[in-house]
């Protein structure tokens, strides 16, 4: 401590360097998460967008396919329409729910916010590390 600075000033100048850390620390953090939540909110509205048009492709093709489906298996094995139609539909729930695995494991692995993530792990490895010193 310098002999003719009074303890008070360079108090108020080290609360104030922290100060000012803390804010350069959370603007970074604050820039970080902007980013990736546009990268992230592209990500899901592409994702979101090819299955809305793949799913609405497939109602409309199946829609117009499966009638006349029913109609050939059930005219050529000779077996009525109605018992054809609910085979089609337990083989239509049972891939359902084959989808809906798939589904849920893709979306286990979309990383959303990945960077920030890794650095708020690094930031509390490094404030352990330098509270213990």
């Amino acid at each position: 401590m310098d002999p003719g600075t009074p303890p008070a000033t360079e108090e108020r100048a080290s609360a104030s360097g922290l100060l000012r850390s803390l804010a350069l620390y959370a603007e970074a953090r604050g820039r970080l998460l902007h980013i990736e939540g546009q990268e992230a909110g592209a990500r899901l509205s592409s994702l979101t967008g090819w299955f809305m048009l793949t799913l609405t492709a497939l109602i409309i093709g199946w829609m117009l396919a499966a009638p006349a489906l029913v109609w050939i298996i059930a005219e050529s094995n000779g077996w009525h329409w109605t018992r054809v139609a609910l085979a089609g539909a337990g083989a239509h729930l049972f891939l359902a729910l084959l989808f809906l695995a798939g589904f849920k494991v893709r979306l286990r692995g979309l990383r959303l916010f990945e960077e920030t993530f890794n650095q708020f792990r690094r930031d509390r490895e490094w404030l352990t590390r330098n509270k213990n010193d």
